[in-house]
């Protein structure tokens, strides 16, 4: 079974990932953002001339910023989604991941008011990001991340209760596992789930690490659901430790193909 394949990264490893045969690179809005108009545009052409689709970006605000806080500048942070909304988008962004859990998290004091601000940015992202036709996706977390949307369920009710049509959701299957949910969440919410994030679970985070084959993980009840449910999205892994990178996320794929699952380019990026 095909399915688009991913893997997290920054602009300079976007050629190994492509080279390893993925057929996205998912990168870092915060980089997107630091470029200046020249570093920017050479961006992009590398991006094209390496011939990997970037259809998802990570984390719209800064992950050291809090919504909730009261120095928090809202209309400085408005204009910062729109250009990275507009960046991204002409570099084939499809999909922003909303993970940011300490970006998001709510104070006990004040819980309302903090909820109303958080709420009035992610409805500000989704209507700037319907224009250039991106999805928000609201990643759910687990407790000792965020305090606020820990689980497919909630995800939903959450976009149901803003109201925006373009705010769905993704599977994260470390914060998935952590959590103990049931895959049945998976079937029970297959249109609303966009996108999926996979790390080998037992390595206690920050360390996340490619899944691979005989690491100790059993991913097969992931992959079986995905496939059964005729899922779309990509398969994206997000790693950050490795013992050698270009090593180690060819093994993610050797994974994926174990379980007869391969990317989706396979054997056409070369004719083209």
């Amino acid at each position: 079974m095909k399915m688009k394949t991913g893997h997290f990264g920054l602009l300079d490893q976007a050629e190994t990932i492509a080279k390893a045969g993925y057929d996205d690179v998912e990168l870092h809005i915060w980089e997107i953002m630091s470029l200046d108009d020249g570093e920017y545009n050479a961006a992009k052409q590398k991006l094209r001339d390496i011939n990997i689709d970037c259809e998802v970006f990570d984390n719209p605000l800064p992950l050291d910023k809090v919504v909730a806080d009261e120095d928090f500048d809202m209309e400085y942070y408005k204009e910062y989604l729109k250009k990275a909304v507009a960046r991204t988008a002409e570099m084939g962004a499809r999909y922003f991941v909303f993970g940011n859990g300490k970006t998001r998290s709510v104070p006990e004091a004040k819980a309302e008011e903090a909820k109303k601000k958080n709420d009035d940015l992610m409805v500000f992202l989704c209507d700037e990001a319907l224009k250039a036709n991106i999805t928000i996706m609201m990643e759910p977390l687990h407790q000792s991340i965020s305090n606020r949307v820990l689980s497919i369920p909630e995800a939903y009710d959450y976009a149901q209760s803003l109201g925006c049509r373009n705010l769905k959701t993704l599977l994260d299957f470390r914060w998935f596992i952590a959590g103990g949910h049931p895959y049945d969440d998976i079937v029970r919410y297959a249109d609303f789930v966009k996108h999926v994030h996979v790390d080998n679970p037992l390595y206690a985070f920050p360390e996340r690490h490619v899944p691979m084959e005989k690491d100790g993980f059993d991913y097969k009840p992931l992959f079986d659901t995905l496939k059964s449910i005729g899922y779309k999205g990509i398969i994206s892994f997000e790693a950050n430790t490795f013992s050698d990178f270009e090593t180690d996320i060819k093994k993610g794929l050797e994974l994926l193909r174990a379980n007869n699952i391969t990317p989706y380019y396979e054997g056409r990026r070369e004719a083209v």
